[in-house]
């Protein structure tokens, strides 16, 4: 039989529960006071969470539930034990505390069953399977439970407006160019392109030329065809305005001038319509001899610099020609060598803008419901102010409602076909860990476990959510033996705040773009610590347009290097509920500098030093002392000259330095304090119950633990962790009041 205290046979009661099987009051287990009971404080999410463990031993009819459940369920089946106190005063029973029996531990031995118990649940669900990739669209948790489809919105993309600037060269050991005709008597020439080679690729259509392409052209208007080989742009995907530049140097010989009645040789620039008919369009006259003398071994420079409207369909050639005739009845020649071709530059540049489009994406609390409830199978198990909205029955929305998570393949169009081979698609797939490092991140989110009508859900909030300045455990007695250490995790060397991708494209000038990663220093130097937060997905405007101007439509067999990247995005909803990115004029005082297009851009409240303002309170725990010194910019893997001003803020750089006293007052002072004081029931359920603060309901260990300390005053600090058995074991981080 169970050890039952006779004093307290009818103030404690202990209760197997099983979701298909029901409830069952049972006798006390076996080895229950042996828990080794532990409330800590999560270094990454900071939600305090209760652990526990330890081998219990069930007889009679609990054990027989046991063994019923287990024959029928299997080793997976979620056995809950609930112990169960009276009130001293109330005799109304409290939920001690409680955890989950771990079938695959379970023998039997003298009619007595053993199995392990420990605290389960959520958490642990969640921490075994955080780092597992999933596919966020699946219709069965990992355990092949069913899940509703998946639940998305749309969001109008109005268009980032992106300098483009492509570049060429050309190679010295390539620099020449040879045009050769004969003929007897009749009129001749060819068209050659310049030996170009891409240096910097901004534009999808810009080409380097095939070298030795040649087309036969013997017209003197020079109205001939054009082929591929000859283009350096070739067949826009839309109407553009081109500013074409370029100076070129170049020698002429005419090598063989033999029987010429008349010749004429050009180098012109020439407009190719009709897609891949390259039919000549037009043609601009850049320099043109007829002179054999004036050309032979002469040196020639050229500049240019036009701007181009060029329409969808059509292409460039930087082309050489000639053309003669010959004299009747006789074999002629003309061979003309261009040498020494040398660009001092070549480059097109563009304003450019594609048109409005709309994509797929999913909200952060959809997202994070849909990777609770993949991973734990438990539906509808998150709960965030933070996040939160009205139209899912919130209060109001949160200050991260509308922050969306889109990929590439919804952005250029693409949906999920399983009947179309060729359909290129694949699902946003993330894990939890990723979505909860990049929020973190990005808005200095935590996470916490809570019980509400006896249910657990996941707690996502602002992470001062989890360091309330309200006293909500206050130990009635002088603790005793009481040790301080300095905290010193919490001073920090170096800063890093950003994304793990953005600022590198293949497409454009990546410096333009402000949200990737950036590096900063603090005054401390005793200790190396890196406070990092690095956010697994992108915010990057640049790389989103990018993959948009890719679109199904017109790419529908082609990779973009954008394809399966999550990006994260700062939306708004407008009078019409239709989704919009959020624009400087919707967060910030004025516009922001040091951008290509300020009124295009979005994510402004993304950038790495706006993050690491929402992260300011924690970094600056440790730079008390120092207020009137400085975080100073170390480096940036993006444009660095960024300057925006929020709204009744100042105007921070993101190249700039940071005076201390600007950042937010920190809740807390880097000092540990450990001390001993009793866990009787009265100050347990102080420890595990909730207060009312401000009309909301918070868990009392996420509030400030007032205490006496050695010198006999009161002091406050936040709970990190606590051993409750025997004589109570705390330790608390020193309240900055």
């Amino acid at each position: 039989m169970g050890t039952i205290n006779p004093t307290y046979k009818d103030r404690i009661k202990y209760e197997l529960f099983h979701k298909i099987e029901g409830t069952l009051l049972i006798e006390e287990p076996i080895g229950w006071k042996d828990d080794e009971k532990e409330y800590s404080r999560n270094n990454d999410y900071h939600g305090v969470f209760a652990k526990f463990s330890n081998n219990l031993k069930f007889v009679g009819s609990g054990a027989d539930l046991i063994d019923l459940i287990d024959e029928l369920h299997g080793i997976n089946a979620e056995i809950k034990l609930t112990k169960y106190e009276k009130h001293p005063q109330t005799d109304e029973w409290i939920v001690s505390y409680y955890g989950y029996l771990d079938l695959s531990t379970k023998s039997k031995e003298n009619r007595q069953l053993s199995v392990k118990f420990s605290s389960g649940g959520i958490e642990q669900a969640l921490k075994s399977r955080e780092s597992e990739k999933v596919e966020i669209d699946r219709l069965t948790t990992i355990d092949g439970k069913p899940l509703p489809p998946l639940v998305t919105e749309s969001v109008l993309f109005e268009g980032r407006r992106i300098f483009l600037k492509t570049s060429f060269t050309v190679k010295d050991a390539e620099s020449y160019v040879l045009l050769q005709n004969s003929t007897n008597g009749q009129t001749r020439g060819c068209t050659t392109t310049l030996p170009l080679v891409l240096v910097n690729k901004s534009h999808e259509n810009a080409h380097t030329p095939i070298a030795g392409t040649r087309v036969a052209d013997n017209s003197w208007e020079r109205w001939g065809n054009g082929e591929t080989g000859n283009m350096f742009f070739a067949v826009s995907d839309r109407d553009r305005i081109l500013q074409v530049k370029f100076k070129v140097n170049f020698k002429v010989n005419v090598t063989n001038y033999d029987r010429v009645n008349n010749f004429a040789f050009w180098l012109r620039l020439g407009t190719f319509a009709n897609g891949s008919n390259y039919n000549n369009k037009q043609n601009r006259f850049l320099f043109s001899s007829i002179n054999r003398w004036e050309l032979d071994n002469n040196f020639f420079t050229i500049e240019f610099n036009e701007t181009i409207s060029l329409l969808a369909g059509e292409s460039l050639g930087l082309l050489f020609d000639q053309n003669y005739d010959g004299e009747n009845g006789h074999s002629s020649h003309l061979d003309i060598l261009a040498s020494q071709i040398k660009f001092e530059y070549f480059t097109l540049e563009e304003d450019s803008f594609y048109e409005q489009s709309t994509s797929k994406f999913i909200l952060a609390h959809e997202m994070a419901e849909r990777l609770v409830a993949i991973n734990t199978n438990i539906q509808n198990a998150v709960y965030s102010e933070f996040l939160g909205r009205t139209d899912i029955g919130y209060i109001q929305n949160g200050l991260g409602a509308f922050t969306g998570n889109t990929h590439g393949f919804w952005v250029r169009g693409f949906e999920k076909d399983t009947s179309d081979e060729d359909n290129r698609f694949k699902s946003l797939t993330t894990s939890f860990k990723d979505f909860m490092t990049s929020y973190t991140a990005v808005w200095n989110l935590g996470m916490g476990i809570e019980i509400v009508n006896r249910q657990e859900r996941v707690r996502l909030e602002n992470q001062a959510f989890f360091y309330n300045f309200n006293t909500t455990i206050k130990l009635p007695n002088q603790v005793k033996n009481v040790k301080r250490n300095t905290a010193a995790e919490y001073f920090y060397s170096s800063l890093e705040f950003g994304y793990e991708q953005g600022g590198d494209y293949e497409e454009a000038m990546g410096l333009d773009e402000y949200n990737a990663r950036s590096t900063f220093t603090t005054i401390i130097n005793r200790v190396k610590n890196t406070y990092s937060q690095i956010c697994k997905y992108r915010s990057d405007s640049y790389g989103k347009e990018f993959a948009r101007r890719k679109p199904k439509s017109l790419f529908s067999t082609e990779d973009s290097t954008y394809d399966d990247t999550i990006f994260m995005m700062d939306l708004k909803k407008d009078e019409f509920g239709i989704f919009r990115e959020r624009k400087w004029q919707d967060d910030f005082d004025a516009a922001p500098s040091g951008i290509f297009s300020p009124e295009t851009a979005t994510n402004l409240r993304f950038s790495p030093v706006n993050m690491m303002f929402r992260h300011g309170w924690n970094i600056a725990a440790g730079l008390l002392k120092y207020p009137a010194d400085y975080i100073r910019y170390g480096s940036s893997t993006a444009n660095s000259a960024l300057k925006t001003k929020l709204a009744g803020g100042l105007e921070h750089s993101e190249n700039g330095n940071i005076i201390n006293s600007e950042l937010p007052r920190p809740r807390f002072k880097p000092e540990w304090v450990e001390f001993e004081h009793e866990c009787n029931f009265e100050v347990m359920r102080l420890v595990e119950g909730t207060s009312i603060i401000l009309g909301k309901q918070v868990p009392n260990f996420y509030g400030l633990v007032e205490f006496i300390n050695e010198e006999n005053q009161i002091e406050k600090g936040f709970l990190f962790n606590l051993k409750p058995n025997g004589n109570g074991q705390w330790k608390v981080l020193t309240a900055n009041r």
